[in-house]
């Protein structure tokens, strides 16, 4: 990993915050999804006293005790939570009639690991706590995230595991990190390329983690979980972009899961890259949702 002192670590973070280094060009019309539901934005304290922020989506559609979708934003540990979150939410909550749980969790280098994981699984706990009040069936809980968030989704099921508390009824991977990625042979010397993502790679990497014995621990790379980890995780939906360095990572992860026992929908869209599925970039990111909806509908009997 590279030597980065605190100071150095959140400048990166304030460099890789920029807008400019994730551009975002919606379909038309796209982003109207976000004024046409309910959006509630409300703090839960979690078990460090901290606050975490949440909005519940919901629509005029939604069906009493309906299933919850908890969504965990991507953005390499680092990121803020923006407006394609949202409007994914928003599609979610009306594609699914449902309530969607979006959580913006705390963010690395001001916050590293396990912050952002300790967020995650207080707040599917709590949601279990508070299920009547939010007019939702415990039962059907689903988790699922982009990039970082998939990784953390993944991370809660573990947690649940470990500490023997529910379990969400499914989870949804998309583009996750099985690995932190190797810092060998990125130049990172002289002036970088932020809208590489190899290079952003690397960085979240360095900013999330404090220490390089941290790489191989399973809540930061999956590959290394072991079996009575994964054992009793829910289905599982894993997507995957052929054109992504996370590819083979997320693949290696899958197989995994499913030879500890776990039923796992796997899908690679070959011809898409990285963040295709939240940015709507290509010509498969709403095959790919398409995909995942369907999987929801058939697993929850929506």
């Amino acid at each position: 990993m590279l030597n980065l002192s605190r100071e150095e670590k959140l400048l990166w973070g304030r460099k890789l915050r920029q807008p400019q280094n994730l551009p975002f060009v919606a379909p038309d019309g796209y982003l109207e999804c976000v004024d046409q539901v309910q959006r509630k934005e409300f703090k839960i304290t979690g078990t460090e006293n901290q606050d975490i922020t949440v909005w519940l989506t919901t629509t005029e559609e939604k069906t009493s005790n309906s299933m919850l979708y908890i969504n965990i934003h991507g953005g390499g540990f680092v990121q803020n939570h923006a407006i394609w979150d949202h409007a994914l939410c928003a599609t979610m909550a009306r594609e699914l009639k449902c309530a969607v749980l979006d959580i913006d969790y705390r963010l690395a280098p001001e916050y590293p690991f396990p912050a952002a994981l300790v967020d995650c699984y207080d707040v599917l706990q709590w949601a279990f706590e508070h299920s009547a009040e939010l007019d939702i069936d415990p039962q059907k809980i689903v988790v699922g995230g982009n990039s970082a968030g998939a990784t953390l989704t993944a991370g809660i099921c573990m947690k649940s595991a470990e500490k023997k508390t529910r379990m969400p009824a499914m989870g949804i991977m998309v583009y996750p990190a099985g690995a932190m990625e190797d810092t060998n042979g990125v130049d990172l010397s002289g002036e970088l390329d932020l809208g590489n993502l190899e290079v952003r790679g690397v960085l979240y990497n360095n900013l999330y983690l404090d220490r390089d014995e941290q790489t191989k621990d399973p809540y930061v790379s999956l590959i290394y979980a072991k079996e009575e980890m994964l054992e009793s995780f829910p289905d599982m939906v894993i997507v995957t972009a052929g054109q992504d360095t996370l590819c083979p990572g997320g693949e290696q992860f899958a197989m995994k899961l499913v030879a500890s026992g776990v039923k796992v929908t796997l899908q690679r869209f070959r011809n898409s890259n990285h963040g295709f599925y939240l940015r709507c970039i290509g010509e498969e990111w709403q095959q790919a949702r398409n995909m995942v909806f369907h999987e929801i509908r058939s697993k929850m009997g929506i």
